[in-house]
């Protein structure tokens, strides 16, 4: 099992953005030093994360650790499509209004969408500075919406082109068309990993299981209270389906499901309790400004990473178990944590966890 952790690069409500930033890259390099396996950066639409843009400056300050994106959004559209503030999944409707919304919105209808070959070419460089320890998570926005994955996938496919041929053969499809490079012209250069960086997708429908195994993509799912609304149980047999579909379309070698899930290791019993109370108050709160309330008899979620080291180490286990996982994206237990409190429990993740569940 790989230990990672998430980070949304942000200034704390102390800092200015610059001391922000320097400190993200001193974190990010005391997880380096301390053993952790991976960095992912997180971003949001016109939030000043840009996680392509950041990954280089972390592989400029880290020797071994992996970097990720989770994610980079290409914000794709195709030619007459709307942006929908409403989605349906499995029956249900998807709310996308709100603040969040609105931000994803402006930036359908008025930024250009990622081009894939450019893209293509900025993630080669990311893999050449770090000597090949990126992995690209992409978030095609394809809830509930089969005409939006294929436009996700096409994109990916064109991008796998360019890294794997040596000349560009171009490319004919549904949404994209590129013609092939004259002459003795090269795209370059080419990632240090073959036969291209790992490519992780996370799940943000139930549909989307069988296409990705399908099609042979690593993934990323919600444990705990961190993006799981069907439940534990569900979800379980979701990744079941997935892990088929990769095996019946003979895809080489094996699926890998990353799980991003609320994390704390306590130095005692009493702070693992104080923890996880002050969390429940916080949902709780969070909620109540939302105008929400708990939902009662609703799916069971399953417990976050918070406790002791013997209670992280047994919930490790039950992931392991459940869903196969392959690695934890760690997102430390409340952001309001001071930097010095993240870096104490990697430490303690490191010296009293890790070593019992590698």
């Amino acid at each position: 099992m790989d230990i990672g952790y998430l980070t949304f690069w942000g200034a704390k409500p102390d800092e200015s953005v610059t001391e922000g930033y320097a400190a993200n890259l001193k974190e990010v390099a005391a997880a380096d030093e301390i053993g952790m396996d991976s960095v992912w950066v997180g971003g949001v639409p016109l939030g000043g994360i840009q996680p392509l843009q950041i990954a280089p400056a972390i592989a400029a300050v880290t020797r071994r650790i992996r970097i990720g994106t989770a994610v980079h959004l290409p914000h794709l559209r195709a030619p007459g499509e709307k942006f929908e503030t409403e989605v349906a999944e499995g029956g249900s409707r998807i709310d996308r209004r709100g603040q969040a919304g609105e931000r994803y919105q402006y930036v359908f209808e008025n930024l250009p969408q990622a081009n894939p070959i450019n893209v293509a070419e900025q993630i080669a460089i990311i893999d050449q500075v770090s000597n090949g320890r990126f992995i690209y998570g992409a978030g095609g926005n394809t809830t509930g919406d089969a005409r939006r994955q294929r436009h996700f996938l096409e994109y990916l496919e064109v991008m796998k082109k360019v890294w794997t041929e040596d000349q560009f053969s171009g490319y004919e499809g549904e949404f994209f068309n590129y013609p092939p490079l004259p002459g003795v012209s090269r795209i370059n250069p080419k990632p240090v990993q073959k036969p291209h960086p790992q490519i992780l997708l996370p799940l943000d429908s139930q549909q989307n299981f069988i296409p990705m195994g399908r099609n042979g993509y690593c993934i990323a799912i919600g444990g705990g209270s961190s993006h799981n609304e069907r439940g534990d149980a569900v979800l379980k047999q979701d990744v079941g389906n997935y892990r088929q579909a990769w095996k019946d379309a003979g895809n080489p070698g094996e699926p890998k499901v990353v799980i991003r899930i609320t994390t704390h290791v306590a130095a005692t019993q009493a702070e693992a309790d104080r923890v996880r109370e002050a969390a429940d108050r916080a949902r709780a709160e969070r909620m109540a400004a939302r105008g929400q309330t708990p939902a009662k008899g609703g799916p069971e979620r399953g417990s976050n990473l918070v406790g002791t080291a013997a209670e992280v180490v047994d919930r490790i286990h039950e992931l392991e178990e459940d869903f196969g996982a392959d690695e934890l994206m760690c997102t430390w237990m409340g952001r309001t944590l001071s930097r010095e409190d993240v870096v104490r429990t990697m430490q303690v993740m490191a010296d009293e966890v890790m070593p019992r569940v590698k």
